[in-house]
């Protein structure tokens, strides 16, 4: 990286404004933004170019997403016979295992409902064991290999919190939901600790090009067996922390601690593991990685029905939610056990929420807490949220954090499941505005692609996919977007006060643009590329002395 005590930007842009302004930087900091005509001669001249806040990317699995692009991605296969000429192609790890993850809904299988099955991989994947997540982290697909290595039979009950699915006969297909994929945590090798720094310099490499400084890693520790490939363990943050301490970690990086998994968490197995790890560790800006959140999930998606809703699915259910306990009672205090087993030890709390159902609950969890409910805890996705619940969230001091960019690509596929007037409903953008909520928008990368473009115009627009003139009163403006996209992230971080803004006193984190951005066009806003990216006042990536 390159810098130097003082540099001053000229001829910018700065966010949505269309004056020329020259920014000044000391060291790290910003120190004043002035008039262009009444600036002292820049030592860049940024020609007119839009320059925003860094990114931050508030809920993206970096450590994954560095996965699904140096392990076996399979977001690109649109078909199965894509997806079997990928497997076919492709080689184990060096530890004998296929592990990828990314494969698409689109995907359809020879099991019921045009389910993947182990019957689709079994003779692509012959060289050994393998475990292929989907695109949204909770489903995986295995072949014959693994579910023997896993000992996975028509015996094996479904684990709390998930489903092994089966044929009419009783036995395995190789499909497995949320919880299931746990079950081959056991039987599964760890990767090496070079795949490991591959998969987190490799992200970081493809965010910073994008104009992404910071990221909260949500999701690694014990229970990362359950998500995605499975590899997330405590060796992954053990791995943040190694390049951090050696200064080889350039993005802000927060993360947080998953005990438990996609389902089947217990109070005490967060309680456990949190005694075990010792008090939150909240970095000084000198340093890039924190610890000092915790990830639950209360629930699942409604693409499997797990969501927990209190009008039902399409199929007359409710969903319910997926932390340990055999009824909604039981899992109902097993969730508030859980949030005061975190904030009672001054642990943030983001929960993993869709259903309105569990939205509302744990909101009365955080309501009931006697300590640490100044955390700042947080809804994650939400999707689904009363509005009756946005004043109470509000009053609380918590947050939501969502991703536009997933409701536009699901589209009105799960209008199928929820009704089309519910799933059009999904994320009230608007309404969390209005009712003076902290608005965080994130990518959840590598569910999607960390396309911050993508989310800012879903925002602004509210069209889908397969809707593109769809539009809602739910639409926010191009400056909430942004600011949901960079200080609400820092606000979430505890941050706020010195990053997020471009203003005098906030540190010198920094996006160029390679022009002047129209913020009225969709399109354009789409095509923006990305020229520099200073963190801390230093170019982080792109060469900002050599423009014109």
């Amino acid at each position: 990286m390159t810098g130097g005590s003082r540099r001053i930007l000229g001829n910018a842009r700065v966010g949505t404004q269309s004056r020329m302004s020259t920014i000044i930087i000391e060291d790290r900091d910003i120190v004043a933004i002035l008039p262009s005509e009444d600036a002292p001669p820049p030592t860049e001249d940024l020609g007119g170019r839009t320059v925003i806040p860094g990114i931050d990317d508030s809920h993206l699995h970096a450590y994954e997403h560095g996965r699904s692009l140096t392990a076996l991605p399979l977001g690109d296969a649109p078909d199965l016979e894509s997806l079997r000429n990928l497997l076919r192609a492709a080689q184990p790890e060096s530890l004998g295992w296929y592990r990828g993850q990314g494969w698409l809904p689109s995907v359809r299988g020879s099991g019921a409902d045009g389910r993947l099955s182990s019957t689709d991989i079994d003779d692509v994947t012959a060289a050994g064991p393998a475990l292929l997540g989907d695109f949204s982290g909770h489903a995986a697909v295995v072949n014959t290999a693994t579910l023997r290595a896993a000992g996975i039979d028509a015996s094996t009950p479904d684990p709390p919190g998930g489903v092994v699915v089966r044929d009419a006969a009783g036995h395995p297909t190789g499909l497995l939901f949320e919880a299931a994929i746990g079950l081959v945590a056991g039987a599964m090798p760890p990767i090496t600790a070079a795949e490991r720094f591959d998969a987190i310099r490799t992200a970081h490499t493809d965010l910073l090009r994008r104009g992404i400084v910071s990221v909260t890693d949500p999701g690694l520790g014990p229970g990362g067996t359950t998500l995605m490939d499975g590899t997330g363990t405590l060796d992954a943050v053990a791995a943040y922390q190694s390049l951090d301490d050696a200064g080889d970690l350039h993005i802000r990086t927060h993360i947080m601690l998953l005990f438990g998994g996609l389902g089947g968490t217990t109070a005490e197995m967060v309680a456990e593991g949190l005694d075990a790890w010792g008090p939150p560790r909240r970095a000084p800006r000198h340093q890039r990685v924190s610890i000092d959140q915790l990830k639950v999930f209360a629930d699942g998606i409604p693409r499997s029905r797990t969501s927990w809703l209190s009008e039902p699915y399409d199929d007359c259910t409710h969903g319910h939610m997926t932390v340990a306990g055999d009824n909604d009672e039981e899992r109902v205090a097993e969730l508030h056990a859980i949030v005061r087993a975190g904030a009672s030890r001054g642990w943030q709390v983001g929960t993993h929420a869709t259903g309105d159902a569990t939205i509302t609950t744990f909101i009365d969890t955080i309501e009931a807490l006697t300590s640490g409910r100044h955390l700042r805890h947080y809804v994650i996705h939400g999707d689904l949220v009363q509005r009756s619940d946005l004043p109470r969230l509000q009053a609380l001091d918590m947050a939501v954090n969502t991703q536009p960019g997933i409701r536009w690509a699901v589209a009105s596929a799960a209008s199928q499941f929820l009704g089309r007037e519910r799933n059009l409903s999904k994320q009230p953008l608007r309404s969390m505005i209005d009712a003076g909520l902290v608005l965080a928008l994130s990518t959840d990368a590598p569910v999607i692609e960390p396309d911050w473009r993508r989310t800012l115009v879903s925002a602004v627009t509210r069209n889908l996919r397969d809707e593109p003139d769809y539009t809602d009163a739910e639409a926010i403006t191009v400056d909430q977007a942004l600011d949901a996209m960079t200080h609400a992230g820092a606000w979430q971080c505890h941050e706020e006060g010195w990053r997020g803004r471009i203003a005098p006193g906030m540190a010198a984190d920094l996006v160029v643009l390679d022009r002047a951005v129209d913020w009225t066009d969709p399109d354009d806003i789409l095509a923006i590329g990305v020229d520099s990216v200073l963190i801390d006042g230093r170019v982080a990536y792109g060469e900002l002395g050599r423009l014109a």
